[in-house]
């Protein structure tokens, strides 16, 4: 084995260990707030098929939920540091960090589109297999890796799955503003910030997908975004529970 092979499995060992140790933060300090009782719980209702509505029926603890965002990308990480450290194949690192991603996906756009109204149960389930579904296709992308027109489709496919949850929420947003009762505006803000976040990581594994990003910085990359997104998520949380602070 040459000593670069090693250097560069040292090298990825070093940036998912420590991706671990940074998402295991964000997830702790999440944990704490819900622990706290100081995040806000988002309603979840039902309407029954005659439109009698049934009211909220169930909640979600906004810092709970993104704390267990973070506890998947803590987890992904740590399995890819043991994965390098055994010398473990690149694509099938890539593989696992696609999962998490599918997964963080979901449930960041369920929270961002509770956040900005949208209640119904049947819209929030939809919502979030749209999410991680269209996500999950860059996982069979990641597969057909030695044809680069062949892996056009999932990716296609999937970007367009991607827009639909994001259009929702865009259209609660929208609708919210021309009644004059938006979100708040830490809520406006930061889902344009997550958004943005979505679509890089999109355009990173686009790039990836043709040849020009090599594997271990498209995998440093989705690390530093799926930060992004915990970092994201923890100053909402935090800016919920104390509106005087970030309001």
């Amino acid at each position: 084995m040459s000593s670069n092979v090693i250097a560069s499995r040292a090298s990825a060992r070093t940036v998912h260990a420590v991706s671990a140790a940074a998402h295991l933060v964000i997830a702790i300090a999440l944990g704490a707030l819900a622990a706290a009782q100081a995040s806000i719980l988002l309603p979840v209702s039902l309407s029954v098929p005659v439109g009698a509505p049934l009211g909220a029926f169930a909640s979600v603890d906004f810092a709970a939920a993104a704390a267990i965002v973070m506890l998947i990308g803590a987890t992904a990480h740590a399995a890819l540091a043991l994965g390098a450290a055994a010398g473990g194949d690149g694509v099938q690192s890539r593989l696992l960090q696609l999962v998490a991603f599918a997964q963080a996906s979901g449930i960041t756009v369920f929270l961002i589109a509770q956040l900005n109204g949208v209640t119904e149960a049947g819209a929030l389930i939809l919502i979030y297999a749209f999410g991680g579904g269209a996500a999950g296709l860059l996982w069979l992308q990641a597969r057909e890796t030695d044809d680069r027109l062949r892996t056009r489709w999932p990716f296609s496919f999937g970007a367009g799955l991607a827009v639909v949850p994001w259009g929702i929420v865009a259209l609660y947003q929208v609708v919210a503003l021309v009644a004059g009762a938006p979100p708040a505006p830490i809520v406006r803000v930061l889902t344009v910030v997550i958004l943005l976040i979505v679509a890089l990581a999109w355009f990173t594994e686009r790039r990836w997908q043709l040849g020009l990003t090599p594997a271990p910085r498209a995998a440093l990359l989705h690390s530093v975004l799926s930060l992004a997104n915990g970092i994201a998520l923890l100053v909402l949380a935090a800016g919920l529970s104390r509106p005087s602070a970030l309001l």
